[in-house]
Parts: C-alpha cells; sequence; structure tokens
C-alpha cells in the first residue's frame, strides 16, 4: 500500500506581530486642483499648484499631542523571516501656499478663462488640514542585516509597496467661501513604494526609519455649492517607535 506523505512543513520561524508611532515630513510636487460649481457656471482648473506640509519637530517633538500635527500608525504581521503585510496610515497636512500666482483655465461664472491668478487670501484657502490621511496595505519583504530576530540588536532592512484609499479632511475658501468641513471615506485612492531600516534597540523594541514615494488621487472633496479634485505626490520621511 502507498505510505500516507508528511504534511509539508509551514516555515514560521520569524513570525511576528508589530506596531508602531511615529512623525512624518512631507515635500510635494506641484499639483493641478479642479473645481467645479455647476450652479454658478463654474468649471476651471488651478495649474501647478504648490503645497507644503506642517512638520511637529519644529518647536519640539514632545511639547504637544502625540496625534498632531503629523504622524503615522503602523500595524501588521511577518509570516516567516521574509514575507509579511503592514496597514498603515499616514497623517500628513497638504497646504496650498500663499499668495503664489498660478494658471487658471476653464470655465468663470459662465464664460471663458485662460489667465494668471495670485491665490491671495480672498481667491482661494485650500488646506488637508485635518489630514490628507492615506490608509495602504503594503506587501513587506524583510532582509536581514544583522542579529537575531526579535532581540537586541537585531537590524533588518524592509522593503514596502502597496496601495488603498484615503479620508481627507478639508478645510478650504473659495473666494471667500467656506467650505462645510468633515471627514470623507474613500475619496481618494493611493499607491506606495517604501525603503525602511529597523534595529531592535531592546528586545522587541524597535526604531525604523523609513522613505516613501507616495501617490494619492482625491475626488469629490467638498467645496462650497461644489466639488475639487487633485493629485497628491510625495516624497515622506518618517521615523518611528514600536514593539514587535
Amino acid at each position: 500500500e502507498p505510505q500516507p506523505q508528511p504534511a509539508t512543513a509551514v516555515d514560521t520561524s520569524g513570525r511576528e506581530y508589530f506596531v508602531s508611532w511615529g512623525y512624518n515630513g512631507d515635500s510635494y510636487t506641484k499639483s493641478d486642483i479642479h473645481f467645479s460649481q455647476p450652479s454658478i457656471g463654474n468649471d476651471f482648473t488651478l495649474i501647478d499648484v504648490k503645497a507644503r506640509d506642517s512638520k511637529g519637530w519644529t518647536d519640539g517633538l514632545f511639547s504637544h499631542s502625540l496625534f498632531v500635527p503629523q504622524y503615522n500608525i503602523r500595524f501588521g504581521l511577518f509570516f516567516n523571516e521574509k514575507w509579511g503585510l503592514e496597514v498603515a496610515m499616514d497623517h500628513f497636512k497638504w497646504i496650498v501656499k500663499e499668495d503664489q500666482e498660478v494658471h487658471m483655465t476653464g470655465t468663470m461664472n459662465g464664460s471663458p478663462v485662460d489667465a494668471p491668478i495670485a491665490l491671495t487670501e480672498d481667491v482661494l484657502r485650500y488646506q488637508l488640514n485635518n489630514g490628507a490621511n492615506p490608509i495602504f496595505f503594503n506587501v513587506l519583504r524583510r532582509i536581514r542585516l544583522a542579529g537575531e530576530g526579535g532581540r537586541t540588536g537585531h537590524i533588518s532592512f524592509l522593503a514596502k509597496a502597496g496601495g488603498g484609499f484615503a479620508v481627507p479632511h478639508t478645510e478650504n475658501k473659495l473666494f471667500g467661501e467656506p467650505n462645510e468641513k468633515g471627514f470623507q471615506a474613500f475619496h481618494g485612492w493611493n499607491l506606495d513604494a517604501a525603503a525602511a531600516i529597523r534595529a531592535h534597540f531592546y528586545k522587541f523594541l524597535y526604531f525604523e526609519f523609513e522613505d516613501k514615494l507616495l501617490y494619492a488621487r482625491y475626488f469629490g472633496v467638498n467645496i462650497d455649492r461644489g466639488e475639487a479634485g487633485h493629485s497628491v505626490k510625495a516624497n515622506q520621511f518618517s521615523f518611528h517607535f514600536g514593539a514587535a
């Protein structure tokens, strides 16, 4: 009689759950912002708009709540020594720089427009100020550089990539008229790719430095009597304290 075959062994060495909190800083490329207000005949785009972030370490890391102004939360697991999954929430601010001059094209008050315009306070104040809030579901690849897993001195390199959705919260005024503030779930989609170094400085406690490229596309963002849409293209650097 044929002998039963042994069950295939599952590699669980290196299995690990982790959670972390950290701060981020972001630099952005220029973006086009599209505004649509059908009831008043507005459908125009502001081209090559500059935006800035709001870093947390300019006035001291621990002089305020850990959840302002820009922070990251990570949790996930490694199935084995090499592969894992991560859920990453990046709370950062995307704030249109004041008084810059951009080009406007489209329709304004029912008439064609194609001209430069200065984004003064009475023209536009636009900010994802309670966060751009992309949420990523990332695949992780881990490469051990030194030490034993989960112990003091363990250092590893992590490659990350994935995508997900966004929950933006915008505060804006367009031609002096404010929007209705609030979080808007699933009003954006996003992609990311990142590289990180994780070092266990005491047993299961670790420090992680990460550099990330991300793309997020926002749509249906609330403005007065209409909606806006734009992309966010960023290089984000962040550092995290975690436990595994």
